[in-house]
C-alpha cells in the first residue's frame, strides 16, 4: 500500500504517519475558512475584524487636515504629545533610514522635530509640521544636544 499523502510504501492502508493523515485531511477539509466582511453602512469590503469601513468610521480622524488649534482645543495639556505620536507613525511608515542621522546607533531612535512644534503658528497643519523634511531620528543622547543647541541640523 501507498500513503495517500506522501506516496510512500506503507502497511497502514491509508496513510504512514499521523503527520501525513493530518496534512491531507487539512488541506481536504480546512477548519477555518476566511469570511469576506462588508461595511454595515456602505457596504464596501473591509479587511480583518471591523465592521465599518473608514469612510463610514464616526471615530476616524484625518490628521492631516486638522491644524494645531484643532488639536489643543481636544487636548489642553497633551496637544504636543499627540503631535509627535503622529510624526513616529509618519517616520515608522517612511523610507527614511531608522538609526540616529548623527552615529547610526540603530537599537533605539527618538524621532524628533527639525523646526520645533511651539514655533508653529495655531492655524499650522498637523501636516506641515509632520513633514518628512521636518523629522530626523537621533539616538537619546544626540537628541538632547539637538534640543540644547550642541547640534544643529
Amino acid at each position: 500500500m501507498k500513503c495517500k499523502n506522501c506516496g510512500l510504501a506503507t502497511t497502514n492502508p491509508t496513510f504512514c504517519s499521523r503527520s501525513c493523515a493530518a496534512s491531507y485531511n487539512n488541506q481536504k477539509h480546512p477548519k477555518k475558512t476566511k469570511k469576506l466582511r462588508f461595511c454595515k453602512h456602505c457596504g464596501l469590503e473591509i479587511i480583518g475584524r471591523r465592521t465599518t469601513c473608514d469612510s463610514c468610521n464616526p471615530f476616524y480622524v484625518d490628521w492631516s487636515s486638522l491644524t494645531l488649534a484643532d488639536i489643543k482645543a481636544k487636548a489642553l495639556y497633551q496637544h504636543s504629545a499627540r503631535v509627535r505620536q503622529i510624526a513616529r507613525n509618519i517616520y515608522r511608515q517612511s523610507d527614511k533610514p531608522k538609526k540616529c542621522a548623527v552615529c547610526g546607533y540603530d537599537k533605539h531612535y527618538e524621532v524628533c522635530h527639525v523646526k520645533p512644534i511651539k514655533d508653529f503658528s495655531h492655524n499650522t497643519p498637523i501636516s506641515q509640521i509632520n513633514d518628512i523634511d521636518n523629522l530626523v531620528a537621533l539616538c537619546p543622547n544626540h537628541h538632547w544636544e539637538f534640543d540644547n543647541g550642541l547640534l544643529i541640523f
